[in-house]
């Protein structure tokens, strides 16, 4: 058996008088205007709409409103006045529904501007959005540099250490035994004074020959820390110096090709070019097992171009600290100095056919002060 819930609906009978009361003051209105049809009538038939409106009725109450009177007049007419009737009554009819299209076009306008505004609010969301999508790439972006350099630096901070350490070992190992050796044979020279002057001297070219040596080591420590001959003939003659030496103490072909236009660049730049391919060349000393180098630097529209290429066993990988940590550094090394004169630093690799490094750098380029 099913059951059947009523819900009380409270709103009915208030609404129903108001209907009697509306339809009721509709009429009488329709009649007046039917008689003498005055302006009056039909501004009360606005009225009577607006009533409607405020009560919470709707159109087709106010034509249930109009259909009741309309019928109730033509009960009431002559037959040959019902034409006239219905075309009257219509005007009136109209004239009551005026203010549902006020309220119509008002909803229109608002729904009108509230669209607008939503779209504005949609566009505003979505610059918004994108605005933070960037602002949060860029911090990943800078934090993911941060980390980098972090890292970047203990790294340099170390391999720094190392190389002190191999500076003060040679240091001891060379200048300090042969300084040592010196100082023995000029002790025997003066506790020697009955000998022979043929032995005297030949313990003297001895002592000669090791300060000669001596004095090379040195020279070749003042080199590697900061090459005089870059500041006073260039950057030309100091990386054929550089790579003279480099062919004398590795045994590898090295060919040379270089542009005057070098010259022009500032001193940063020129210690960079300068760094890099003392860095590449000492990498392919280490790593390639190459037979030849060369190095070449040439006009690359308003820049110039160092290439420096072996014919060694490259390797693979990025520019990323993974794997060999100190190669990677060396590359990383190279990348930050280019980096700091607005430069452009790639490695080009061909497995079983050698390294290229490239660096390029604008003439006109705004860099930060290298430490030298």
């Amino acid at each position: 058996m099913t059951r059947w819930c009523s819900l009380p609906v409270t709103w009915e009978p208030r609404m129903l008088r108001l209907q009697q009361t509306l339809g009721r003051r509709y009429a009488t209105v329709l009649r007046m205007y039917l008689v003498d049809r005055r302006e009056a009538a039909l501004e009360e038939a606005y009225q009577i709409g607006r009533s409607v409106i405020a009560g919470g009725l709707g159109v087709l109450d106010l034509a249930r409103l109009h259909q009741n009177a309309l019928a109730s007049c033509l009960r009431n007419c002559r037959p040959n006045a019902k034409n006239r009737v219905l075309e009257d009554t219509e005007v009136f009819f109209l004239q009551s529904l005026s203010p549902f299209e006020a309220v119509h076009r008002g909803f229109r306008e608002t729904n009108s501007k509230l669209q607008d505004r939503n779209q504005a609010l949609e566009t505003e969301i979505a610059e918004r959005t994108r605005t933070e999508k960037a602002l949060r790439e860029l911090f990943n972006e800078a934090r993911q540099m941060e980390d980098r350099l972090r890292s970047l630096s203990n790294r340099i901070l170390r391999a720094q250490e190392e190389e002190r350490k191999r500076i003060s070992r040679e240091l001891h190992d060379d200048v300090g035994q042969a300084l040592t050796a010196i100082s023995v044979i000029l002790a025997a020279i003066e506790s020697g004074e009955g000998e022979q002057p043929a032995r005297a001297r030949r313990k003297i070219a001895e002592a000669q020959q090791l300060l000669q040596m001596t004095a090379g080591s040195v020279h070749d420590f003042a080199r590697e820390l900061r090459p005089a001959i870059l500041d006073d003939l260039g950057l030309l003659p100091a990386l054929r110096s550089q790579l003279k030496a480099f062919a004398k103490r590795t045994g590898l072909r090295v060919n040379f090709r270089g542009n005057v236009l070098a010259e022009k660049l500032n001193g940063d730049q020129k210690t960079v070019l300068y760094r890099v391919a003392q860095e590449s060349l000492n990498n392919v000393a280490k790593h390639a097992r190459a037979v030849r180098v060369d190095v070449v630097l040439r006009k690359a529209g308003d820049a110039i171009c160092m290439e420096v290429a072996d014919d060694g066993k490259s390797f693979h990988g990025d520019l990323r600290l993974s794997g060999k940590e100190k190669q990677r550094l060396g590359l990383l090394g190279m990348q930050e100095r280019v980096r700091l004169v607005n430069g452009g630093f790639a490695v080009k690799t061909q497995p079983g056919r050698g390294t290229t490094v490239r660096v390029t750098i604008p003439f006109q380029s705004i860099g930060k002060p290298l430490a030298r």
